[in-house]
């Protein structure tokens, strides 16, 4: 039984623990936050829990640990990993790996020379129809890819600390667009070369001098383009779609917007309940979403960890990828200054 503590208790924390619920062999036995662990841990039945300013190191020092799964705001991913790699904890770092390369090769570097095992959280990679995509891309049925658009848009984040620019590292291109370009880069299957992108502050002007809009170009070693729309300014709830191009085919996933499921209802919102993620409204036409960490992804993410971790292995998604999404959107940043394509530095 691989046992798991979880650092932090708010929205993807929950996330990953209906997915740890769905998993054999796995159980999160702590969970660790400044303020809120005691109830988190009440209401998921989880056994032990660590509040305070010493939070971190109480979690990390736990002897009976296996792992710890970070679940934390971007900008204490560095001290969570270096608390980890300090006790020799295997560790699990949602996405993205830092706010910046800088921080993100310091991560990687923490792992490393710890000897610890790493998962780097990136759920999408782990969506059921982009498995299946990936399998009929390497199968042939596309022929050689030509061109991968991802859309990830809402109307903007869960918690106040995304909004700072310091805290979070960046805006939509930072928060969302680490999604489209990694799912992009493992769709193409080639080297990313170089990088284009533009963003700006529209809509949420009053709350931030982050990008609230961007559109990323990603142009990889066998001439083939990537593009990620990234918005947190878009009505109508999480719009999660990929449309893939080929030789010899085309492939289109809309994650959200085709759930199975399409309810009509003018009743009270009381009565609908949750719908999906960001949305804004409970009324008209509706698809809501069903079995939520599954088809995001989370339970087959956390299920490949912590399988890895048992038998002693790198996980198929780590840190190394994380520090090339990394690159990747630094390199986009870049472009919105000079107006130019910008290598992306390895």
């Amino acid at each position: 039984m691989l046992k798991i503590g979880i650092l932090g208790s708010g929205f993807i924390a929950d996330f990953h623990m209906q997915a740890y619920k769905q998993l054999c062999d796995v159980r999160v036995v702590s969970v660790a936050s400044r303020t809120r662990a005691e109830s988190f841990a009440r209401s998921w039945g989880i056994s032990g829990w660590f509040g305070g300013d010493e939070f971190m190191d109480g979690l990390c020092g736990d002897r009976e640990l296996d792992a710890v799964d970070i679940c934390l705001p971007n900008f204490l991913h560095v001290d969570a990993v270096r608390a980890c790699a300090d006790n020799h904890k295997n560790v699990i770092l949602e996405k993205p790996l830092g706010r910046n390369v800088r921080e993100a090769k310091e991560i990687a570097d923490a792992a490393t020379r710890s000897g610890v095992l790493h998962g780097y959280a990136e759920n999408q990679v782990y969506l059921p129809q982009i498995k299946r995509a990936e399998r009929l891309i390497r199968g042939g049925a596309m022929g050689k890819v030509l061109h991968v658009r991802a859309r990830e848009a809402h109307f903007g984040p869960h918690s106040d600390w995304f909004w700072e620019k310091e805290l979070s590292g960046g805006g939509s291109l930072l928060d969302m667009g680490c999604h489209s370009l990694e799912v992009t880069r493992k769709l193409v299957g080639s080297e990313p070369r170089q990088a284009f992108g533009a963003g700006s502050t529209q809509l949420h002007r009053d709350k931030t001098d982050a990008e609230d809009e961007s559109v990323s170009l990603i142009k990889y070693s066998g001439g083939e383009i990537g593009q990620a729309e990234n918005s947190w300014s878009a009505h109508g709830g999480l719009d999660m779609r990929y449309e893939i191009f080929g030789s010899e085919g085309a492939l289109f996933l809309d994650v959200t917007r085709e759930t199975g499921l399409k309810l009509f209802t003018v009743a009270d919102e009381s009565k609908v309940g949750y719908v999906v993620e960001k949305s804004e409204a409970a009324k008209g036409w509706l698809y809501p979403i069903w079995r939520e960490a599954l088809l995001y992804g989370y339970v087959d993410e956390l299920k490949d960890f912590t399988d890895s971790f048992a038998k002693g292995e790198l996980p198929s998604e780590n840190f190394n990828d994380g520090l090339l999404v990394n690159q990747m959107i630094d390199a986009c940043y870049r472009s919105f200054s000079s107006g130019k394509w910008e290598p992306i530095e390895r």
